[in-house]
């Protein structure tokens, strides 16, 4: 049956829909926490948007649906994951502080290649010839689509070792959650929002100066509520358990390239809630991203 052989080559690998589905849902994370922050400083956002998914999260364990099965085990790879997903949060917020649209997003692209040279010097997992040219694809679309209808503005340099800590510490997070794999997605997903949680919680407190009242305050105000409970049980929950599932089914080259179709669904967003303008940059973009994508992705690649 070598016709259906090759049609079935030309599909994308099945295995990628649930990841691919969580970063779908993380792309419009940039809008609510666009919605969130405008009533809440990032870190009483970040805070409040953990505790309470960690708190949905434990749900599911009370119930006795789900269990951690920890005792015994080599923990190491999930710290390794608690303490690299703060970091990586930490990194992105200076980066986009510090940085213009452009540098940015140039540099953050980079994030799949340093996953693919981090996988290949960790886990001896390499890249086929034809995923390592269709990668450079999405690197150029996410550029585009950063760049588009933005002001180059002045960089601070100090900005750039943010920048390129978050490449590394993104791609390495990928390499990482695929080392996890022996661990159920729940008890990846509980690591990271647990770490989570406390890390941004402290930082939270010292943002308000320790006033508990003005913690609170943003709770008050409905926007703030319905942006931080979307942030909380779709952007957190829902994705992360989605992406951790693929995790261990797919090469990390995968995995890194559809980390891009966040970046297309937040331009998208942008254009469809927030009114920003849609541009020809935008569209070509979005194409390059998701023929990348399609051709990483494909079965047979």
């Amino acid at each position: 049956m070598p016709k259906a052989d090759s049609h079935k080559k030309k599909m994308a690998d099945p295995a990628v829909l649930l990841p691919m589905a969580g970063f779908t849902i993380w792309g419009f994370s940039l809008l609510l926490t666009r919605i969130g922050q405008r009533h809440a400083g990032p870190m009483v956002l970040l805070s409040i948007r953990f505790l309470l998914a960690f708190a949905l999260l434990n749900i599911p364990l009370l119930l006795g649906r789900e269990h951690l099965r920890l005792r015994g085990r080599n923990l190491r790879p999930l710290l390794v994951l608690g303490v690299l997903e703060p970091l990586c949060f930490v990194f992105e917020s200076y980066a986009i502080y510090f940085t213009n649209a452009t540098i940015t997003g140039v540099v953050s692209a980079l994030s799949p290649i340093a996953a693919m040279m981090l996988a290949a010097a960790l886990l001896k997992e390499y890249p086929t010839r034809r995923q390592a040219l269709f990668s450079l694809l999405p690197v150029a679309g996410v550029v585009l689509l950063t760049a588009a209808g933005q002001e180059a503005g002045a960089v601070a340099w100090v900005g750039i070792p943010f920048l390129l800590g978050y490449s590394v510490c993104s791609g390495y997070f990928k390499v990482a959650n695929r080392s996890a794999a022996d661990f159920s997605p729940y008890e990846r997903t509980y690591a990271l929002l647990l770490s989570c949680a406390v890390c941004f919680t402290a930082a939270a407190l010292v943002e308000c100066g320790g006033d508990l009242n003005a913690y609170v305050q943003p709770l008050h105000r409905p926007a703030f509520v319905a942006a931080v409970l979307a942030l909380s049980v779709l952007c957190s929950v829902a994705a992360n358990m989605l992406v951790n599932y693929g995790a261990g089914r797919i090469s990390v080259t995968k995995m890194s390239a559809i980390g891009n179709i966040n970046t297309v669904v937040s331009a998208f967003a942008g254009v469809a809630f927030l009114h920003e303008p849609f541009t020809g940059i935008m569209l070509l973009g979005s194409l390059l991203v998701l023929v990348g994508v399609w051709q990483v992705t494909r079965q047979g690649a």
